[in-house]
């Protein structure tokens, strides 16, 4: 998925990190999941992984990511479904046979994503064609949940591969605070569902929809804390409210939208983080509260905290003293072009990940 601060591409700078800091694998907390990608690699490098985010659409990838290790061999549903038991039938892998199906297998439908977010409605997130696609796929994974007919774990996969799966066909720049006034050569392709197989593992992993501070006080001793949090003023509430529609539904309860984006209330997902004058106080209460023994915090040389103030927070917290920094220089992630006014222009910014001991 497309998405502010994704560390998919930095997770070898990241496993280096803890190997270099001799750093064993044990419980973890990954406070700020976000699409979940750190959690997965913890998960795969023997970590139990606790996970927590405010948005709905992480805590699905959460659930497929982190905490899932296997699927449904979808017995049940196929002797329920007369055309799933057909798709089924002589495929090795039952996964991207449900997948296909959910992809093109289903009566495309006119629902909310189409009302709301595609042409027939006003806005240009989708085509018409894709948005009848992903409001077919999504309201039939609602019925067969309901209904029993798919395990909680195969669910989440399924679900977060139609949430990945309306991104890559999204006519937007990256993010969903705007979409553009024609179509892009992505958004005319084809929606699909292409589930990520899970992550193997004894270890149980918990994902957690809720605030990093709260968490972090109910896991009591871990090894890790583990912090990517927003570095700068953009609420990833408004900057991916269709994902998180997608990932809420609108099946117990009407969605309001309001706009010309069609945002949705947001007021309990609003992140402290993305404030200059309430991100310091921010991290401060989430170093007291964890019972973390090491902490890692990925964080960007364009933050809202400066360098020198991170590490006194950092340095008042440790056991020592001792903050150390690791840096490494990539691409920026760009979701529009160069205009008057723009605050961040350079093409290239450096990831720092600071280390502390805490206890």
């Amino acid at each position: 998925m497309r998405y502010i601060g994704n560390k998919t591409k930095l997770l070898p700078f990241l496993r280096s990190t803890i190997q270099r800091l001799g750093i064993q694998p044990g419980k973890a907390h990954d406070a700020f999941a976000g699409t979940a990608s750190v959690g997965r690699a913890l998960k795969a490098d023997g970590w139990r992984v606790s996970s927590s985010d405010l948005m709905t659409y992480s805590y699905v990838m959460q659930r497929a990511y982190v905490v899932a290790s296997t699927v449904d061999r979808f017995d049940r549903l196929a002797d329920v479904v007369a055309d799933v038991r057909h798709t089924l039938n002589g495929r090795v892998s039952r996964v991207d046979a449900i997948a296909e199906y959910l992809s093109r297998g289903l009566e495309p439908l006119d629902g909310f994503i189409t009302r709301h977010f595609a042409p027939v409605g006003g806005r240009m997130y989708f085509t018409d064609a894709n948005a009848r696609r992903i409001d077919a796929a999504r309201t039939t994974l609602h019925a067969w949940r309901t209904d029993g007919l798919i395990t909680e774990d195969t669910f989440y996969v399924l679900l977060a591969a139609v949430i990945e799966g309306a991104d890559r066909v999204a006519n937007t720049a990256g993010v969903y605070a705007a979409y553009i006034k024609h179509w892009q050569p992505n958004a005319l392709r084809p929606f699909a569902v292409q589930p990520l197989p899970p992550v193997r593992s004894r270890m149980r992993c918990v994902a957690h929809r809720a605030d990093a501070v709260q968490v972090a006080r109910d896991l009591g001793p871990i090894d890790l804390l583990y912090v990517d949090p927003p570095y700068n003023t953009r609420q990833y509430s408004g900057y991916y409210h269709v994902p998180e529609v997608i990932a809420r539904g609108w099946f117990e309860a009407p969605v309001a939208v309001r706009g010309k984006t069609g945002l949705i209330g947001d007021a309990h997902q609003r992140s402290a983080w993305c404030s200059r004058r309430r991100a310091p106080v921010a991290l401060h209460e989430l170093l007291a509260a964890t019972g973390a023994r090491h902490v890692l915090v990925s964080y960007n040389s364009e933050g809202v905290i400066p360098d020198a103030e991170f590490r006194a927070i950092l340095r008042d917290a440790s056991i020592d003293g001792r903050v150390r920094r690791f840096t490494r220089g990539y691409k920026r992630y760009r979701a529009d072009s160069d205009r008057e006014g723009r605050r961040y222009k350079a093409d290239r910014v450096h990831e720092l990940l600071y280390y502390a001991r805490l206890r």
